[in-house]
């Protein structure tokens, strides 16, 4: 069965979808096969995925994406689905590694619509894929802030949730709010695990992200893991490489590599 994980964070700009790219990139190093899901508006996580497809070249690569997950969300049907490609190393030829895309749609913000959703069939469309496809690993980026997607993806899709905090204030006071989104879903989903949250912009030179490590660590949930604020995580995304494809060592690569072990000891699974 699939492990299955929401990053889910009200506040913005914190991390999500650069912390969902780079583990998936762990994941597929290590054979994994994964499912992304982006459920994000912005499409951060579809554009950086599909960086290097080939379909750009196919003339029917704009009918494939007309049908996105918003569409699926309302009729069920996830066969529009893509194979992300990474270059393996320098300037190799961008290949598959086992991740398949969800792609995004700006029309994931109205959620007057998305009340039609049919929710436990989407669920099912996306069991039978997995099943059919030897999934591993299903990875759903979330939006900043959209209660109907949150109550859809915590209470149909997701068997767990992770949190990527950024070294600030508010990500700490936001931590209940993040609670309560899960405390609530859990009445359709009662086994709904939280994971952990971790800090995915961290700067071990800054007296402040220190200050909030340390304010985290009370916090029983707390991943004493630290994602650097480091310039190999952000061109990582920018040429479309997981760091698992782009640096052979690096304290960032090895700090991901320990989060994904960190995070399959805690849903009681093992590479």
């Amino acid at each position: 069965m699939a492990i299955k994980i929401a990053f889910l964070n009200g506040k913005g700009g914190c991390g999500k979808s650069t912390s969902l790219f780079h583990i998936a990139g762990v994941l597929s190093k290590s054979g994994k096969k994964v499912l992304v899901i982006d459920l994000d508006k912005q499409c951060n996580s579809t554009d950086t995925f599909l960086m290097h497809c080939d379909y750009n070249k196919s003339p029917d690569y704009g009918e494939h994406l007309m049908h996105t997950v918003y569409d699926a969300l309302l009729d069920g049907d996830i066969s529009s689905h893509f194979r992300a490609l990474f270059p393996a190393h320098g300037n190799a030829r961008p290949a598959y590694f086992g991740v398949n895309l969800l792609c995004g749609d700006v029309r994931l913000e109205n959620e007057a619509k998305l009340q039609e959703a049919k929710a436990e069939k989407f669920s099912e469309s996306i069991d039978s894929y997995v099943a059919q496809e030897n999934i591993d690993y299903v990875l759903v980026d979330m939006p900043p802030s959209n209660k109907t997607l949150n109550e859809i993806c915590l209470g149909y899709l997701v068997d767990h949730v992770i949190a990527p905090f950024s070294s600030d204030i508010h990500s700490v006071s936001g931590y209940g709010d993040i609670m309560d989104t899960i405390q609530a879903a859990r009445v359709v989903n009662p086994t709904l695990n939280i994971v952990g949250v971790f800090l995915a912009r961290y700067m071990a030179n800054c007296s402040v992200d220190r200050y909030i490590r340390e304010k985290l660590l009370s916090f029983e949930t707390f991943i004493d893991i630290q994602i650097p604020l480091a310039a190999d995580v952000r061109e990582g995304v920018m040429f479309g490489r997981p760091i698992s494809y782009y640096k052979k060592e690096s304290k960032s690569r090895s700090a991901y590599e320990s989060l994904v072990g960190e995070i399959n000891r805690k849903v009681g699974f093992s590479l």
